[in-house]
């Protein structure tokens, strides 16, 4: 029988479990072929976030060093009458429009309580005469027509005059009426309501009161202006 070397039988079995060679150059070489772009896109994105992360650092400092904070906080209602500067211009508007709104747009059911609120926002000596014109005359021509009128303002219209302690608002618009069941054509037309402070109280924390208030009616499509309004101020329609 043949002998068995045994020492040779031990290092075959050594030999196979040894881990193969690596790739050779050639394989590395393909293997970076296949990454290349990839490579070169990261390489990219690294070039532009460097600089772009500086720049952001830097301007968040130069942010940071150069703030500046600023408050601005309403005077507190106090007892006493506001001057009319002391006010700002949209607390003024507010009241206008709502004037506006109470007086110009209304239906049959709901005119004699909205004129009767709107009393409420008016100083002496107009409230006297939009009594005598406006609940004991118009109110009732309102009703007996069946008269409906939607004011439609425009925004961008609006302006404010201050003089003293007097500011005036002018509001225009589309004025869109049906009396009877009759539609009337629709026409511009603009209010301008002048406005001034009392004491105030509870109901009116600013004391604004509305001392005057004209009214100009454009049927022909010309453009309204200031005098045109005031021209038409103490007119029998000056309410409508």
């Amino acid at each position: 029988m043949r002998k068995v070397n045994v020492a040779e039988v031990v290092k075959e079995k050594v030999a196979d479990t040894k881990l193969q060679v690596g790739r050779d150059k050639s394989d590395t070489i393909r293997l970076w072929e296949n990454y290349k772009d990839q490579s070169l896109m990261w390489r990219s994105l690294t070039l532009i976030q460097f600089p772009t992360t500086l720049f952001a650092i830097g301007f968040a400092i130069v942010m940071w060093s150069t703030r500046e904070i600023s408050l601005t906080v309403p005077s507190k209602p106090m007892p006493g009458t506001y001057a009319a500067q002391d006010i700002p211009d949209n607390e003024f508007v507010n009241v206008a429009l709502d004037y506006v709104n109470l007086i110009a747009t209304y239906q049959p059911r709901t005119a004699r309580r909205q004129f009767e609120e709107a009393s409420g926002m008016l100083k002496e000596p107009l409230l006297t005469k939009f009594r005598e014109e406006m609940i004991n005359s118009e109110l009732g021509a309102i009703e007996h027509s069946a008269r409906t009128q939607v004011f439609f303002t425009d925004p961008l219209k609006t302006s404010v005059a201050r003089r003293g302690n007097d500011v005036t608002v002018s509001i225009t618009g589309e004025r869109w009426k049906v009396i009877a069941g009759a539609e009337l054509p629709t026409v511009t037309s603009r209010f301008r309501v002048t406005l001034t402070t009392i004491p105030r109280n509870k109901i009116n924390p600013y004391g604004i009161v509305i001392t005057s208030v004209a009214f100009k009616s454009n049927t022909k499509g010309e453009r309204l202006t200031d005098a045109d309004v005031d021209g038409d101020s103490m007119g029998a329609d000056r309410w409508k």
